[in-house]
């Protein structure tokens, strides 16, 4: 397993988490009797981060890639 596929995988990770903080948070907007703190909004912007982390090991692999071709 190659450093970008590492990368790609904790994005993911990162991203899937984001996205179920998302979930909860959109809740009280489903459900008006449930009352959550307004931090899950600020959690839920994980979602972007993962998405950056994974857009970032493209940049790694373009880059270890264009490394192997250059030796």
């Amino acid at each position: 397993m190659t450093t970008a596929d590492k990368v790609m995988r904790i994005g993911i990770v990162v991203t899937v988490i984001g996205l179920v903080c998302t979930l909860v948070a959109i809740t009280p907007l489903l459900v008006p009797s449930v009352h959550l703190a307004s931090w899950w909004w600020g959690m839920s912007m994980i979602t972007a981060v993962g998405l950056l982390i994974v857009l970032s090991s493209f940049w790694v692999a373009g880059r270890s890639r264009s490394a192997s071709i250059h030796r």
